[in-house]
Parts: structure tokens; sequence; C-alpha cells
């Protein structure tokens, strides 16, 4: 489980500089994600043929990082409490779209690289990959 201090670490950040800009940050953790795993955007039928230099023009786009990450502010605030279940129960959505729980741990390992070129210090960096393994571990 992770510590207190690993909460407070990620909670601290992502309330200070991701809560207050979330549809900013959204659309600049999928358009780093989709570069660094481009196969991945064709997971998202609605925006799969858009370039990536356009997706943060396309409203499709902005509304499923929105709901992705607003989803995943739930989980932040959760942590220590509800957080895996939350996750568990994106399972079987995710699964009837064909993303897989590995596919959502694809991002949980880039999210503390995200974070870390975006403000999070190490001490962040670390929980959130100690929260992405446990949340990972969770859905399995």
């Amino acid at each position: 489980m992770v510590s207190a201090a690993e909460v407070s670490a990620i909670q601290g950040h992502w309330n200070a500089n991701v809560k207050p800009n979330l549809q900013a940050v959204a659309n600049a953790l999928f358009v780093s994600y989709f570069t660094a795993n481009p196969g991945d955007q064709a997971l998202f039928k609605s925006f799969a043929g858009v370039p990536i230099g356009q997706l943060s023009g396309n409203a499709d786009f902005n509304k499923q990082t929105l709901a992705v990450v607003s989803y995943v502010d739930k989980v932040v605030a959760g942590l220590g409490g509800n957080a895996n279940q939350l996750m568990k129960d994106q399972v079987e959505p995710h699964k009837a779209r064909n993303i897989s729980i590995d596919t959502i741990n694809k991002m949980f390992v880039f999210l503390p690289g995200f974070i870390g070129k975006n403000g999070g210090d190490a001490a962040c960096v670390a929980a959130w990959k100690a929260a992405g393994a446990e949340l990972y571990s969770a859905m399995k």
C-alpha cells in the first residue's frame, strides 16, 4: 500500500499543478503518451487518424482526455482509500473497448516521467511509480 508520505506527495503536486489546469495537462499527457506509444492512439476510434500535432484542437480528443484525467483525479483523491477499487471498476468498461489492463499499465509506467518533466520532484515521481504498481496490481 502506498504510504501516507507518498499519498501526500502525489496529492500535493496534483492539487497544485494538475487540477487547476486539467484540460491542458490532460492534452499534454496524451500527446506525450501517443508520441511515445503511437500505436495506442488507434484504440481511440474518434481521433485515431488525427495527426499528433492536431490532437489538441480535436473536440473528441479533448473530451476523452478530460474524461480520463478527471477520473484519475478521483483516483488521486482516493489514494490510501478507495483508489484501488476505482481502478478495478474500470477493467470491464476498458475491456469492452479493447483496452487491456496492460495498456492501462503502460500509462501508469509513463506517468511518473511525465510528472517529473512537469514540476514533480523526485519524491512525487517515486510515489507515482509505487502508486501505479499498486493500482495495476489491483486491476488484475
